[in-house]
């Protein structure tokens, strides 16, 4: 069974090497054995809406038995939501995840003056992206106490990933003080950003476009006829910064996830 969303073969490329998928009537499985309290490397890939919602939470729990969360995604490229029956009764909602291409050229974007951008280099530097990660989760609600675990086996994951090839974190620098960071991995066919945050105060500055157009032209410079991809909800201030960019809607897919913290 082949992936058919963009969104999802992207997300798997960023997973390379320690996410797998084990194939089932109707549906994958996706399991990242490291980071077991990933939610979206731990989950149900579904290839029909056949199913109603708690039936695929049934048959969730059948292979994650010990999991607090909850993932189930609809691997249908602009599904109509509707078609995912009973929502309502699980007590959580259907997500979609809006995916962005770049069309065309790549625009133009300057990082001000005295903000620099470089690949992280060593333990000091990814401790700095940890700590902004644990900052922007925090504005997000995240329990710090189980949060920061989850990032360190998130980074440790994405580190051993860097040292084989196939991917690259970058920070935004003033001075020695990180203000913002993404992560970029690619294959011949698909580069795809990961976790651009940038810290609040350093918001509406131009270093968010600046970082993510150097990221961009790092890869095509590996992997020229990629598509870059970008997975975000198109309506809201991240994806209107995108548009800018030169980004464009080309899919949307469905989920449910249920926050094991």
């Amino acid at each position: 069974m082949s992936l058919r969303s963009l969104a999802m073969r992207s997300e798997l490329l960023t997973l390379s090497g320690i996410s797998h998928l084990t194939e089932h009537d109707g549906y994958l499985v996706q399991f990242t054995p490291t980071e077991p309290d990933f939610w979206m490397g731990n989950q149900l890939i579904m290839s029909d809406a056949k199913l109603s919602a708690p039936e695929t939470f049934v048959i969730f729990e059948t292979h994650f038995p010990d999991a607090s969360h909850r993932s189930v995604v609809w691997d249908i490229p602009n599904l109509d939501p509707l078609k995912v029956r009973e929502v309502g009764d699980l007590g959580c909602t259907l997500d979609g995840f809006d995916t962005m291409t770049l069309q065309g050229s790549l625009r133009d974007a300057v990082m001000p003056d005295g903000v620099s951008v470089r690949a992280l280099d060593g333990i000091d530097d990814w401790t700095k992206a940890e700590a902004l990660q644990a900052e922007v989760g925090l504005e997000e609600g995240r329990d710090p106490k189980s949060y920061g675990p989850y990032l360190a086996r998130r980074n440790a994951g994405r580190r051993d990933q860097i040292t084989k090839g196939i991917g690259q974190w970058f920070g935004a620098f003033e001075g020695d003080r990180i203000v913002a960071q993404l992560g970029m991995f690619h294959d011949d066919s698909i580069a795809r950003y990961q976790s651009v945050e940038t810290r609040a105060t350093h918001r509406r500055r131009g270093i968010c476009s600046a970082l993510l157009r150097h990221a961009a032209l790092w890869a095509l410079g590996r992997a020229p006829n990629a598509d870059v991809v970008i997975v975000a909800e198109a309506d809201t201030d991240a994806g209107r910064l995108y548009r800018k960019m030169g980004f464009a809607h080309a899919e949307t897919i469905y989920g449910i996830v249920r926050d094991g913290y």
